[in-house]
């Protein structure tokens, strides 16, 4: 009787434990979500001036949080990497003398880590190595979303301000249609499209309004900030022109992204780390450990009998763990050549981009707007002569702000295509003299 009502006051203090423990962890033991962090901003980087695009780059590989979530993934490669090197723990059994047994003991010490830490070591050094070359390819994808962004911010303000003055332009020429439309000079018809071209004018000032919010927004996402006032800088600054040094040929391009992409390095690692996992699993084939077996008791000195304890191959001989370790070899060779065939469509893509994005600007700074120009100076002085009405200087002017829009675009669009291939090269590419 009394041995149950003690074992039933042990199971109460252990039910006890066990809810203090239950209600310490559903309080205490609960972590509050991380709250946002201010942007870091970077040694040499200064916001006084405004926002330069390369301090926006600066900025987001210093707070971007797809970008640190991906450096974690370093410090668990390093934990493997040391979990790699430590050695198993030996393994002591003891039986104590009760009645008319013997004190026996038992040591267990796993002997072939000593021949296969070497491999494991260095397939997860590899490893480590790799997960660090994907991070410096996410770092460059990183560095070109945030100057598409930054030029898409740079082309949202600019839209805003044509649009403006296109609109305040359209206002002038629905003022003179209505007065027109009042002395009977033109028809109803003519009135109304002028109307609809002012309505039209007024929706897109607006809508470019709304886009500017949005450009912002992004570029602030790929930065870590929640700071609006970090990009409001953008406006006042220029990207840097382009150089205009024509490309040198796509072939030479192509063996430069394939000897510096991090992600095609990182592919080459991923066929060395399955190379080396494949040793490590040849490696598996025995099992060995040292035995140390010591007994003691009445009649019997301290008597130690080493030993040892084979797992005989007889059954299997690691062949399902050979033959995974084989196709992550093959499959890591089969990706590495996928990654290059990328590369290369990556690299011929954005070098035809480049192209015909410089052409078109070409074509538009050296003929189209000084045409456009040319007649809306011509249109000001038969003007001032009284040779042409004011809704003729009017109207030249008008197709002067449509073009330099079409300029605006032309040049983003370039901005966007020299970040892709900056990011498709794996580094910024530099003319050569």
């Amino acid at each position: 009787m009394r041995k149950d009502g003690a074992a039933q006051d042990l199971f109460r203090i252990l039910l006890s434990l066990s809810a203090i423990c239950l209600f310490s962890t559903g309080i205490w033991g609960q972590t509050a979500p991380p709250r946002a962090a201010e942007a870091k901003i970077p040694e040499g980087v200064s916001l006084v001036d405004g926002l330069s695009e390369d301090e926006a780059v600066a900025i987001a590989l210093w707070n971007n949080p797809a970008l640190q979530a991906d450096l974690s993934a370093l410090g668990l490669a390093k934990a493997d990497l040391v979990a790699a090197g430590l050695l198993h723990n030996p393994i002591l059994q003891a039986l104590l003398p009760t009645g008319y047994s013997q004190f026996e003991m038992l040591l267990n010490l796993p002997a072939e880590v000593f021949w296969q830490r070497k491999r494991r070591v260095a397939a997860a050094q590899v490893e480590y190595d790799r997960i660090a070359k994907s991070l410096e390819q996410n770092g460059l994808n990183l560095a070109r979303d945030v100057r598409v962004a930054y030029a898409n911010l740079q082309l949202a303000h600019r839209r805003v301000e044509l649009a403006e003055e296109g609109m305040g332009l359209r206002q002038q020429i629905h003022r003179i249609t209505q007065a027109r439309l009042r002395l009977g000079d033109i028809s109803e018809i003519d009135a109304n499209a002028v109307q609809l071209e002012l309505t039209g004018a007024t929706e897109q000032a607006t809508r470019f309004s709304r886009e500017v919010v949005l450009a912002r927004d992004r570029l602030m996402i790929l930065m870590g900030s929640t700071e609006p006032s970090i990009a409001a800088g953008v406006a006042g600054k220029k990207i840097a022109a382009s150089d205009g040094v024509a490309l040198p040929p796509v072939e030479e391009l192509v063996a430069e992204a394939l000897a510096h992409r991090p992600d095609l390095q990182g592919a080459a690692l991923a066929i060395e780390a399955a190379a080396r996992r494949a040793k490590w699993e040849r490696s598996r084939l025995l099992t060995l450990s040292g035995l140390l077996n010591i007994k003691q008791g009445e009649g019997l000195g301290f008597s130690p009998r080493p030993g040892v304890l084979i797992e005989l191959p007889v059954f299997h001989r690691n062949k399902g763990g050979i033959t995974r370790a084989d196709a992550e070899v093959e499959r890591a060779s089969r990706q590495y050549l996928a990654v290059r065939q990328q590369i290369v469509l990556d690299v011929r893509e954005a070098f035809t981009q480049v192209q015909i994005a410089r052409q078109s600007l070409d074509l538009l700074r050296a003929r189209m707007l000084p045409e456009i120009e040319a007649g809306v100076q011509l249109a000001q002085e038969r003007y001032r002569r009284g040779e042409e009405a004011y809704l003729f200087t009017l109207e030249n002017t008008r197709r002067l702000i449509d073009a330099r829009l079409i300029d605006a675009e032309t040049e983003a669009a370039l901005h966007r295509a020299e970040a892709q291939l900056h990011r498709s090269l794996g580094k910024k590419h530099e003319p050569q003299p």
